[in-house]
């Protein structure tokens, strides 16, 4: 099936190396939960988990075969939702952007990150901009499972060939695909995808 922008009624996020660039901040957030046990920092060859992963998936990822894997998570459970969030910052352009584009489709966010996800949107002023939020709190198979995406298609009320999936991992890729959703590759041109974007600027060029 051909991707025709004129079928768009709603696009929905991807939150982390989409919406925010959280590279620092996530770092900072799994080494401090590292340092609590006296174990290295995040390994240049993890970040791509860091970023993609719950994060409860991430921990067990960073534990696994350690003494402390159970102590780990369950002080990661009682982390705030807000620590770390302030190194976060929105990836440019992002919110003139979401603006013009409700200005005639709704906005979604589908993401693998769980209790911070509304505190990160309203510490950046983004939280008003979408109508519906799915964190991994709120599903019970994450991505690359296509539930979040599903739950979303039903609360809009739209088939999936009615919806835009922007993401920029191949995890989200695949979520997008398993949907039946058109998939828009945010800065990753190594992705296969319908629309690949180098600036979410790009993005009303497509849905004018």
């Amino acid at each position: 099936m051909s991707f025709d922008p004129g079928r768009v009624q709603a696009v929905i996020y991807d939150c982390d190396g989409v919406l925010v660039d959280s590279v620092e901040s996530n770092k900072a957030y799994y080494n401090h939960i590292l340092g609590r046990f006296g174990l290295p920092e995040v390994a240049e060859s993890q970040m791509d988990l860091v970023l993609t992963g719950t994060g409860r998936g991430v921990v067990e990822a960073l534990f696994e075969g350690s003494p402390f894997a159970q102590a780990a998570r369950e002080f990661q459970l009682q982390l705030p939702a807000d620590i770390f969030l302030d190194l976060a910052k929105p990836e440019p352009h992002v919110h003139a952007v979401l603006r013009q584009v409700r200005a005639a489709r709704r906005t979604a966010v589908a993401t693998n990150r769980g209790k911070s996800l509304v505190p990160l949107l309203e510490m950046l002023g983004m939280r008003d901009l979408f109508d519906v939020l799915v964190s991994s709190n709120d599903v019970t198979r994450n991505k690359p499972d296509p539930e979040c995406l599903l739950i979303i298609l039903k609360r809009f009320g739209l088939a999936p060939d009615e919806v835009l999936y922007v993401g920029d991992s191949d995890v989200d890729r695949e979520t997008a695909a398993r949907a039946g959703a058109a998939f828009a590759a945010y800065r990753n041109v190594s992705l296969k995808a319908d629309l690949h974007l180098t600036a979410h600027t790009d993005l009303l060029k497509t849905l004018a």
